[in-house]
């Protein structure tokens, strides 16, 4: 049977507490030196509620016979079981989806090193007068070493922007391979600079490696300085140009009037910010690379500058685009794609931001001569991918131009021509190649073949045996193919096309590999002169469409090594109505090597496969044999699935061979297969080449839509703007050996978990943060209703105890939550969300306005796809997220715990009298009488320290400190509180064992009485103690979450510092944005929260019941508002959650401070109204508690019903 303490409305004097173990050991009933009334007031109620107080029907119930007691306990550990279950397996899918986020890559590196001899030349003139930034920021000319004899600008200037936490010197590899990529250029064509192709000034800034990514007041600060550097550099042309001669020629070069901007990450970002300011110069930029740049969402948004910015930004282009200002304006994002893992290259597309007549978007993957995923550091330095961005800089100089470029239309031409591997699915981008009007006849060749089968397959060997033996020498360098054309359509109403692919090795006598690449055949369209059989042919070119490239390169091969590629081309028969053959012009002595292959063919050679995702989870496979529509040079799937870049497929190839065919070709193909993947939206493409199994990976266009939208004029050519419709897989393998192939799909589970964790990283923040106001919330619940109890031994003797209302730990709160069905609404939650948002703008999209449309399906973690997946990501991320917060309630604990444990042990070796003892007796008596009061119950003096520590913050936040630093003080300074109570509470427990070991037996019954109070009260002490820190640790676990809103600042706050810029954002001084957290952690310090439900001392009166009532009423409110708030909108601006954690801390202060005015009203009720005209209230199960002793003269036992609260010293000493 438990004991409990006895407030002092039952007990008449401070000696009135007796455990059941002292009182068998001295025989003396806990009723002598009470008075008579006291004695009589404590039976009566005991006779007269024993039979119906709950926890004595819970005694004995308990005390039941041996095979319920037994059941209890396995069902009891049963339930445990299957908790702790669920808490390791979202622990456990939080650590698989990390280690898949960092080891578990679908592509693989393959990156060559970029080397230069970097020279950086500071311009102090700009420093010392053109900027008020040059405290912090730089201006930077680059120059290459062995290149670059002349240190003045005279060129055509290009200003490189780095990103977060970059560094100018990041310029280097796409400078160096610039200056060396102009040097070759004029070594080939010395005319080159008469076109105006003179090269590149690369200008740099260095921005203190400021975290751009983090702080948006960087952001406008850094734009402002890249204008200002903008300016300078224009002017340093008119004197330049002059002095330094850059052709021998008169050709008149135009002074520049604009800079082409390259910005990386974050720095691209930046470079589109400076249109938006006031300082910026009319059409002094317009051109803007951006490398691995999130343009349409931040990566973290974890200030609301970062989101303010976003927002403005991208709003202003998309209006200048509507009102014709940027139409100048040419914007190209390249992006890494798989291998980026510090942003979503789901972010870098475009195409909702600027129409696609000045917009270009490109995976890096798809790149020719790139051909790689490339990570967010590497896309600067990778070999492959600077001699690529050099290549298409230079061809898109001209300064004959005042805007040192091309026409807009010229160059986003030849942009998409270079970059893109012409993998569209609606067609290629076309050449820009001249045709000759002239035309010729077969008999200006060297030999001319008819192919009337329908196919031409030439080999090396084909090609020398057409050459006749006699003749010694070419007289004719060029040699004639032709092809029978017939427009006819197939049974099925399709068009035909004119499939061709080759190797351009075979047209290539040279070994200089560039080329060798560049070699391929001319297509003519051919009629004959008459009908005669020997007739001649009269042929003219045709225009061409750009080939396709496809790599021939596996895995593992050497990056340093130059890639061989196959061409491949698709041309519509429309195109060659009016003739009846199309002819190859080929040259008359082949390369060493190679092949061509051309066939009409009916058109869509495609297989459309329409694959659920259930249908995925296992292989599901795809099957073409020789003879199927869908088999031939380019055999062709699509699959109808969702834009949904969430999974990863793990793809098996399996090629079947055509036994004859094979054997004849000595069992080795023309070629390996190649497979292609891509879409209609022209933004990502990827190869494969000689690989059997792979992953394929899409990537979306972000979670979120844009609330605005840009006129699309009819000059916007509807296959430049394509949209999602299925995921292309173009297999090219040689037909000739090959009979069909199987390919097998599956979701890569695995592989999928770092997907979904790139995409929503920012809603493991704000899932996180709803648990950790559900744990508080819960933890508050019970405290306010008393539902758990704690039965703590005594002591040594006996098996009695103390019951007292506990504060439940974190854990334990936790492991209620996922028994009582929080987490299975939460789930259920999850998954309904993203179906009623999908369904709802189903419904209404032709009722609402896009940008009504856009804000609902933005709601929550957006929606972007359709199907029962919508619900995978959410469920995840929730368990996650409950893991997240199960390791930060572990560490926490673990921490304070083992912190407090060694200050403990310091003070037990120290033994009594140390200053950890006294401090501790200190923090609940005042004097050694235990006659003290509770410390923060009425003493005005505790809080002159805060009210001194709440000037200086006021002071400091509001002229010198950003709130965020105020907000880490604040954390640390709760820490510290928290491990200091439970070491206090620690030392009072041993205090109080220390003492029932150390009992006289031979002291007298007075002596006996008031160790035994002496150690009940340091037991009881340390119990307040244990839950107050209990307390701490619950608004500690709750202020975490408000932690990743604050590095970000305190970070770029100490690097102004340390470079003496003391200008901070205007909000970093608000008062308010600390407010709550210290108002809180002061009252924390000292005080439990009060209890708000039916066991609160403010009840006795009906003003009190009221009040306490619109209390709890308001608290559960307002968190509920929080958790819904979070839900909805706080995951895509994470943001929020700092200042609803503020606006909760405030609260809770309020509510703790309100105990204050409510004890007045108890106090004053009770002072005014007769306790005799007070009605009895019935105390509730809550409130009661039982204290059993045995009767010395009778041996029988008896039980008195008490109240407990945390305030019992209060009352015991009033």
């Amino acid at each position: 049977m438990a004991t409990t303490l006895n407030s002092d409305e039952n007990l008449g004097s401070s000696s009135g507490i007796r455990s059941t173990s002292t009182q068998k050991r001295t025989g003396t009933p806990p009723e002598e030196g009470r008075s008579v009334e006291d004695r009589q007031q404590s039976h009566d109620l005991s006779d007269r509620d024993n039979t119906k107080d709950p926890l004595l029907i819970k005694h004995v119930q308990e005390e039941s016979p041996l095979r319920n007691h037994v059941s209890r306990r396995m069902l009891s550990a049963t339930k445990q079981t299957g908790v702790l279950c669920v808490m390791l397996v979202s622990v456990i899918v939080g650590l698989l989806a990390a280690l898949s986020y960092f080891n578990n890559q679908p592509d693989m590196p393959g990156c060559a090193m970029s080397y230069s001899r970097p020279r950086y030349i500071e311009q102090a003139e700009f420093s010392r007068s053109w900027t008020r930034y040059s405290i912090k920021y730089k201006l930077y000319l680059y120059r290459e070493g062995g290149y670059d004899a002349i240190d003045d600008p005279f060129r055509i200037p290009v200003l490189f922007v780095p990103g977060n936490a970059g560094s100018h010197k990041q310029v280097r590899s796409m400078a160096s391979s610039s200056a060396s990529a102009f040097v070759e250029l004029i070594g080939e064509d010395p005319s080159a600079v008469d076109r105006g192709q003179i090269g590149y000034d690369f200008f740099t800034v260095g921005l203190n490696e400021e975290f751009t990514a983090l702080h948006g007041y960087s952001i406008l600060e850094q734009a402002e300085f890249v204008n200002d550097a903008i300016r300078y550099i224009l002017s340093l042309y008119p004197k330049t140009r002059t002095v330094h001669r850059l052709s021998n020629k008169d050709t008149a070069f135009a002074l520049p009037t604009s800079v082409i901007v390259v910005g990386h990450s974050m720095g691209g970002v930046v470079a589109r910010t400076t249109f938006t300011l006031s300082n910026y110069v009319n059409d002094s930029i317009q051109a803007i690379f951006t490398l691995s740049t999130p343009h349409n969402n931040p990566t973290a948004s974890l200030e609301q500058y970062v989101e303010d910015t976003y927002s403005n930004v991208n709003a202003f282009w998309r209006n200048g685009f509507n009102n014709g200002s940027l139409d100048h304006v040419s914007l190209v994002s390249i992006a890494g794609g798989n291998l980026d893992s510090m942003i979503n290259s789901d972010y870098t597309y475009v195409g909702d931001i600027a129409p696609p007549k000045n917009s270009l978007s490109i995976m890096s993957s798809g790149i020719n001569d790139v051909w790689l995923s490339l990570d967010h550091q590497n896309i600067l330095w990778c070999a492959q991918m600077a001699k690529k961005f050099s290549r298409v800089m230079l061809q898109i100089m001209d300064a004959r131009q005042p805007s040192q470029l091309l026409s807009l239309e010229s160059r986003m031409n030849l942009m998409r021509r270079e970059l893109y591997s012409g993998t569209e699915a609606d067609g290629f981008v076309e050449n820009e190649r001249t045709v000759s009007p002239k035309s010729m006849l077969s008999s200006d060749y060297q030999y001319v073949d008819v192919y009337d089968s329908g196919t031409i397959k030439l080999t090396l060997a084909d090609m020398r045996e057409l050459i006749p033996k006699s003749t010694k020498s070419i007289i004719r360098p060029k040699a004639l193919h032709l092809l029978p054309f017939v427009d006819k359509k197939s049974k099925a109403g399709l068009t035909r096309v004119l499939q061709v692919l080759y190797d351009p090795r075979l047209f290539a006598n040279s070994d200089d590999t560039d080329k060798k690449q560049d070699a391929r055949p001319i297509l003519l369209g051919c009629n004959q002169q008459d009908a005669k059989e020997n007739a001649k042919f009269v042929c003219k070119p045709l225009p061409e469409p750009t080939p396709t490239m496809l790599p021939l390169k596996r895995l593992g091969d050497n990056p340093e090594l130059p890639v061989d590629s196959l061409r491949y081309m698709e041309i519509p028969s429309k195109g060659f109505e009016g003739y009846s053959h199309i002819g190859f012009e080929l040259p008359s002595r082949p390369g060493k090597t190679g092949f061509l292959e051309a066939a009409f063919v009916n058109t869509p050679l495609q297989a459309d496969k329409n694959p659920g995702y259930l249908q995925l989870i296992t292989p599901y496979s795809i099957r073409a044999q020789s003879g199927d529509s869908a088999f031939g040079l380019r055999s062709r799937i699509r699959l109808v699935v969702p834009e949904n870049p969430l999974f990863v497929f793990r793809t098996k190839v399996a090629m079947h061979r055509n036994s004859k065919a094979s054997h004849a070709l000595s069992n080795r193909p023309r070629f390996s297969p190649v497979v292609l993947q891509s879409d209609g939206r022209h933004y990502e493409s990827k190869f494969w080449y000689d690989q059997s199994v792979f992953d394929i990976a899409i990537h979306g266009r972000g979670a979120y839509f844009q609330t605005g939208h840009f006129t699309t004029t009819s000059k916007d050519s509807p296959r430049l703007a394509g949209s999602w419709d299925g995921l292309y897989i173009d297999l090219f393998a040689d037909t000739d050996y090959y009979s069909g192939f199987d390919i097998s799909l599956r979701i890569n589970w695995y592989s999928s978990l770092n997907r979904m964790i790139k995409r929503y990283d920012m809603a493991l923040l704000a899932l996180s943060f709803i648990w950790a106001c559900l744990v508080l919330v819960h933890q508050l619940h019970s405290w306010n209703s008393q539902m758990q109890l704690r039965f703590e031994p005594q002591g040594s003797v006996g098996g009695s105890g103390i019951a007292v209302a506990r504060f439940p730990g974190c854990l334990a709160t936790i492991e209620r939550l996922i028994r009582n069905g929080t987490l299975v609404i939460v789930l259920v939650m999850s998954a309904l969300t993203p179906i009623v948002q999908e369904l709802v703008s189903y419904a209404m999209e032709g009722s609402w306005s896009p940008a009504t449309l856009a804000f609902w399906k933005n709601l929550f973690m957006g929606v972007r796809g359709s199907g029962w997946t919508l619900c995978l990501p959410p469920m995840l991320l929730v368990l996650v997220s409950l893991g997240f917060i199960i390791l930060e309630a572990i560490v926490l604990t673990i921490v304070c715990g083992l912190a407090s444990w060694v200050v403990a042990m310091v003070a037990s070796v120290l033994g009594e009298g140390n200053p950890l003892v006294v401090a501790a007796e200190a923090s609940v008596l005042e004097n050694t009488k235990d006659r003290g009061r509770y410390v923060g119950s009425d003493n005005a003096s505790v809080y002159v320290r805060p009210a001194i520590i709440a000037v200086v913050f006021v002071f400091l936040v509001s002229a010198v400190l950003p709130y965020q630093f105020a907000f880490l003080v604040i954390y640390l300074a709760q820490t510290i509180t928290t491990v200091r109570t439970m070491t206090y509470s620690q030392i009072m427990a041993s205090g109080a064992a220390r003492q029932q070991d150390s009992r006289v037996s031979h002291a007298s019954l007075a002596e006996r009485h008031s160790q035994e109070d002496r150690r009940v009260t340091k037991r009881t002490a340390a119990m307040i103690l244990k839950d107050r820190s209990a307390y701490q640790l619950a608004l500690l676990l709750f202020w975490t979450s408000s932690l990743p809103y604050c590095v970000p600042e305190l970070l770029v706050w100490v690097r102004n510092i340390s470079v003496l810029w003391f200008e901070d954002a205007p909000s970093d001084h608000n008062l308010a944005n600390m407010a709550g957290y210290f108002a809180l952690r002061t009252l924390a310090t000292y005080h439990i929260v009060p209890r708000l439900g039916s066991v609160s001392e403010h009840r006795s009166s009906r003003l009190g019941r009221r009040i306490v009532r619109g209390l709890r009423i308001a608290t559960f409110g307002i968190f509920a508002c929080s958790v819904i708030y979070a839900w909805l909108f706080s995951i895509r601006r994470p943001y929020t959650l700092y200042n609803i954690g503020n606006i909760i801390s405030a609260w809770l202060s309020i509510v703790q401070f309100a105990n204050y005015p409510l004890r007045l009203v108890s106090a004053a009720y009770k002072a005014g109204v007769p306790l005799s005209a007070e009605p009895r209230r019935t105390q509730s199960a809550e409130e009661l508690h039982s204290v059993s002793w045995t009767d010395p003269n009778t041996h029988a036992t008896k039980t008195t019903l008490t109240s407990t609260s945390d305030d019992y010293l209060d009352r015991k000493v009033r």
